[in-house]
């Protein structure tokens, strides 16, 4: 199975730009796997997409402002399911994100 990495650096509000995200998976047919939220800095976002679909997702980006950095190469056709991963990095001057941690034990 392929594997296609793409990076995003974005200043959209990351609420938003995470569900950009997941509307242009949906778009081309596929679902989230897992995600990783890192503070208010960067989020990842594992899916898979029928392989078929690869170049749409790219243009699905494009078409919600976003400039994706594609780091591996976009497979051609093909038949069955392909696996990504987004990594969105936020540009902004807010604090970390503070989260009270219930106590435990």
């Amino acid at each position: 199975m392929s594997f296609l990495r793409i990076s995003i650096h974005t200043s959209i509000e990351r609420n938003n730009a995470v569900t950009k995200v997941r509307e242009a998976i949906g778009e081309c047919g596929g679902w989230i796997v897992s995600h990783s939220f890192f503070s208010n800095l960067m989020a990842t976002i594992n899916f898979e997409i029928p392989m078929n679909n690869a170049e749409l997702f790219i243009v699905k980006l494009k078409e919600v402002d976003f400039n994706p950095d594609i780091e591996s190469e976009i497979p051609e056709g093909g038949k069955g399911d392909l696996r990504g991963q987004v990594t969105l990095s936020f540009l902004h001057q807010d604090p970390d994100l503070k989260r009270d941690i219930p106590a435990f034990g």
